[in-house]
């Protein structure tokens, strides 16, 4: 008598990091439905604003009362479960100074973008507030690099570089502006910076040092179709589209504006709630480009190359939660990223049709500039500030 197969067990860490953040989420989801019910930020700044210095003071100090109640959550994410789970974590001191510049800088960018917006929201209505907004997300794109150099620290390496150019040429491609950046924390994967058609190519040290750099080239030829593909502009395309949309019907439920400090941090509260939803939905298109750009990949690559792609896969994979395979029904809510052996068995898929690349992520960065601090309490990146710019992409 045969027994069905038992269905994939997540990996103890990364199920203790997928609660952790679905706790830290759903939390902060709660807390910012109470505030903005009840008409909280009326009664802390009920006449605050006015200049744009007096309204970035205000959501500065806004930008900081969050960073505090996020703190608890995030101590476990970034120091305290790594260290039970014995992966690689930095010391307490380490983690706490890592922690105070990344919330330091982010709540900067969240003040000045909410400055900015309600500055253009009284002086010419909420229209050109959400056109202002609307040219803070292209910048957020634009300075995606620096953004994550200021707040993680993260420095510019030249390594191995020349040896991963060569093995490109040998695949037939040009090499792209590749910037290589150190990172201390493992899951750091860089991703693609800019706007569409002038990416940066943006690759962990880490990866240089641990991988060959045949397997390197391969990953960055990857990138390259997804560039030329179409896959990543379709993907910020709609991010943007989407961080907009949200955060305009944001500003019009109740007790939300943007001509005043109590206005907009009410908008920044149910563009939280908003942008959980695209925590649910954003995932499964992500998903979909994570195959196309695979499967375009492989189809250009001869049966050697191929058996090393799908190799190197798995040493990504390790360098994650390590968690090879899931549920359907975990990876179709939590996972933008397709786990492992879901994507081992799609490689020989067609490589035809658009998807949009990384949008789930990238639309969680930019929301950033609505005050949203959910972008750092989604599983993949809780407590770690080197990956609340780069959330972990997929190779």
């Amino acid at each position: 008598m045969s027994s069905s197969p038992r269905p994939p067990q997540a990996p103890p860490y990364a199920r203790g990091r997928l609660q952790l953040g679905i706790g830290g989420v759903g939390t902060m989801v709660v807390l910012a439905a109470a505030a903005a019910g009840l008409g909280l930020p009326a009664t802390i700044f009920p006449d605050a604003g006015g200049t744009f210095l007096t309204d970035a003071r205000a959501l500065l100090a806004w930008g900081a009362g969050l960073s505090l109640a996020t703190l608890p959550v995030e101590a476990l994410g970034g120091f305290f479960v790594p260290r039970a789970f014995r992966r690689r974590h930095p010391s307490l001191a380490g983690w706490v100074l890592g922690w105070l510049r990344g919330a330091l800088v982010v709540t900067l960018v969240m003040g000045t973008c909410g400055a900015m917006t309600l500055a253009a929201g009284r002086a010419a209505g909420p229209g050109a507030a959400i056109g202002v907004f609307g040219i803070l997300l292209f910048a957020m794109l634009v300075l995606q690099v620096s953004v994550a150099r200021w707040v993680a620290g993260l420095r510019p390496s030249e390594v191995g570089l020349g040896a991963v150019r060569e093995e490109l040429e040998r695949l037939g491609g040009t090499p792209p502006r590749i910037q290589v950046l150190e990172a201390e924390d493992e899951g750091f994967t860089g991703g693609l910076a800019g706007l569409p058609g002038r990416e940066a190519f943006v690759l962990p040290v880490a990866w240089v040092g641990q991988l060959e750099p045949r397997a390197l080239a391969l990953l960055v030829a990857r990138r390259s179709h997804i560039v030329v593909g179409g896959l990543r502009a379709a993907g910020a395309a709609l991010a943007v589209l989407w961080t907009l949309g949200i955060f305009s019907a944001a500003s019009v439920l109740p007790g939300a504006g943007l001509a005043s400090v109590a206005g907009f941090v009410t908008t920044s509260l149910w563009f939280s709630l908003l942008s959980f939803v695209g925590l649910l939905v954003l995932p499964t298109p992500s998903r979909a480009a994570t195959r196309r750009a695979d499967a375009r990949l492989m189809a250009d690559l001869a049966e050697d190359d191929r058996r090393l792609f799908a190799a190197t896969l798995g040493t990504l994979d390790r360098l994650q939660d390590d968690e090879p395979e899931r549920t359907a029904s975990v990876e179709s809510i939590f996972h933008p990223i397709p786990s492992l052996e879901s994507r081992r068995r799609a490689l020989g898929g067609p490589p035809r049709g658009l998807a949009p690349w990384h949008v789930a992520r990238t639309a969680i960065y930019l929301s950033i500039a609505g005050m949203n601090p959910l972008h750092r309490l989604v599983h993949c990146n809780v407590g770690r500030p080197e990956l609340w710019v780069f959330l972990p992409a997929d190779g």
